[in-house]
């Protein structure tokens, strides 16, 4: 299959670099990236040791319609990345969103309704240097849409799972997305405050005692939005992907040390203003985020 990675950072590069294996790949990512894919292949470790030789490019130009556009761009630039896309997709392209936070399986559906996918993941990824990613962790994958029509959703699934991409086709894709968001929310944000892997959390009674805080505050914003994710399961899913990512750099942290954007307000941002619609301050969520954004801002 044809397929274009839209935004190679560390999880885009890593699933494009796996999908390498058995596909035709473009990655699209940052020049100096992209130079040294060119120059040497893209470099795995961790997980999985590899060189594999995607084509990689700054832009989109040159480039004939995709099969496969995966978007891995942070959830602040969705928008631009949707329309930059579209010379790429064509009758029977699936579009694919691989990202963090609650809007963005809207922005895809009502830009590509025939084709949309969205896609929700636990994988640990890191980007250690330019052309260089690390795989910090195993983790699933499951994708759906909101149309309904699942079988372009399985088609995404068998591509992934062609690679040893452990995926599943999702009854209720936005269930998985709330549950992924909640959990980044419990995350990213004590990784980028305390400035710790992910393993840490579990370690340290303090941060596992707040990272659960918050956990059960966004479960009860999701069931007072019409989603129902169960208490004692959701946390389970918390310490389960603290286990299977301990080695990993929260892109959250990632973007902290190297003094960029971070996405707090489109992940624990938007979950705070979801729960202030339904009437709930979500204190705790909503102190994490002004903290990093507090970092974020003085740094």
């Amino acid at each position: 299959m044809r397929i274009v990675v839209f935004g190679a950072g560390s999880l885009g590069s890593l699933v494009g670099g796996l999908l390498t294996r058995r596909h035709e790949v473009t990655l699209i990512g940052r020049q100096q990236h992209v130079q040294a894919i060119e120059e040497s292949g893209l470099v795995i470790a961790g997980m999985v040791e590899a060189v594999v030789v995607p084509r990689a490019q700054e832009d989109i130009r040159g480039l004939p319609p995709a099969e496969m556009v995966i978007v891995t761009v942070k959830s602040y630039d969705t928008k631009d990345a949707l329309e930059a896309i579209r010379p790429l997709v064509s009758t029977g392209t699936l579009v694919v969103s691989l990202q963090n936070g609650l809007k963005n399986a809207e922005l895809l559906s009502n830009a590509y309704p025939g084709g949309a996918v969205i896609g929700v993941t636990s994988l640990g990824a890191t980007k250690s240097g330019a052309g260089r990613v690390f795989y910090a962790g195993e983790g699933d994958t499951y994708f759906g849409n909101l149309n309904g029509d699942a079988s372009i959703a399985q088609k995404v699934v068998d591509v992934f799972n062609s690679v040893g991409l452990d995926s599943y086709l999702a009854d209720d894709i936005m269930t998985e997305v709330w549950s992924k968001a909640i959990i980044n929310s419990a995350i990213n944000p004590l990784t980028a405050i305390a400035r710790c892997k992910n393993g840490r959390i579990l370690k340290d009674k303090n941060l596992l005692e707040l990272a659960e805080m918050a956990c059960l505050e966004g479960v009860m914003i999701a069931k007072a939005c019409g989603v129902q994710l169960p208490e004692e399961e959701t946390l389970d899913r918390l310490k389960s992907v603290l286990r299977k990512t301990s080695e990993n750099k929260s892109s959250m942290l990632q973007d902290v040390e190297k003094k960029r954007r971070t996405e707090i307000d489109e992940i624990t941002g938007e979950l705070v203003r979801r729960g202030q619609t339904v009437g709930m301050d979500a204190g705790v969520n909503r102190t994490l985020c002004l903290l990093v954004l507090s970092i974020t801002k003085y740094e």
